[in-house]
């Protein structure tokens, strides 16, 4: 059976590569259509991206509002093919100036970054009405989408994807404290500060992003 797989990343090579995640990435995305499959990548937009990699690049969603730290952030939405894959690029317009940075990580606020990132590829999915067999995220990056979806789209609508984490890289998880709750609109501390959803299992007032996507997603 043929299936509708959306890998959401932080990382694709050749347009946006800094270590083996990105080959992963292509390279899965490469093989599945190879079977048959039908599959689209969603990537941040990031300003140091390899342009010269992308044709055929254009705006594809305007006005994709997110919900964010108790407002909304407007982003825009590129289409483009890199070599043969088919690519979404989500550009935010705010003053966090998230993906215009010069490099893709080493910031102080990364956790932050990915985390609108993640929000964002949810919110653009559920407003586009796609509703992929699978979700496939990557890393404590996008380790929130399974959380999003089933908290916040699943009562949407959203029933029909699941979701598979594919772990990269155990030593980075995404450590962070409360304001990631109320800044992505998950709000209900009690609810996650919880050793059974996102509570890190050695300090005990931090959450964990990549346990939550352990917890959240159907396989990984």
């Amino acid at each position: 059976r043929s299936m509708y797989v959306v890998m959401i990343a932080s990382e694709c090579a050749p347009v946006a590569k800094v270590g083996g995640l990105a080959d992963v990435v292509f390279g899965l995305c490469r093989e599945l259509q190879l079977r048959g499959h039908s599959v689209e990548v969603v990537l941040p937009k990031y300003d140091c991206m390899r342009y010269d990699q992308i044709w055929g690049l254009q705006v594809t969603y305007e006005n994709l509002w997110v919900p964010w730290d108790g407002g909304r952030i407007r982003c825009t939405v590129w289409f483009g093919f890199v070599h043969g894959r088919k690519c979404f690029f989500i550009e935010p317009h705010s003053q966090d100036n998230f993906f215009n940075r010069g490099s893709i990580y080493g910031f102080k606020d990364d956790v932050l970054r990915y985390a609108f990132f993640s929000r964002a590829a949810m919110e653009f999915l559920w407003k586009a009405g796609k509703h992929p067999d699978v979700i496939h995220v990557h890393d404590w990056q996008t380790a929130l989408v399974p959380v999003f979806l089933y908290e916040l789209y699943q009562p949407l609508g959203m029933t029909h994807p699941r979701v598979c984490l594919t772990i990269h890289n155990f030593a980075h998880q995404g450590v962070t404290g409360v304001e990631i709750l109320h800044a992505t609109g998950l709000h209900r501390p009690e609810r996650f500060f919880n050793q059974d959803r996102m509570a890190d299992n050695t300090h005990p007032k931090a959450l964990n992003l990549l346990k939550a996507g352990i917890v959240y997603s159907n396989f990984i």
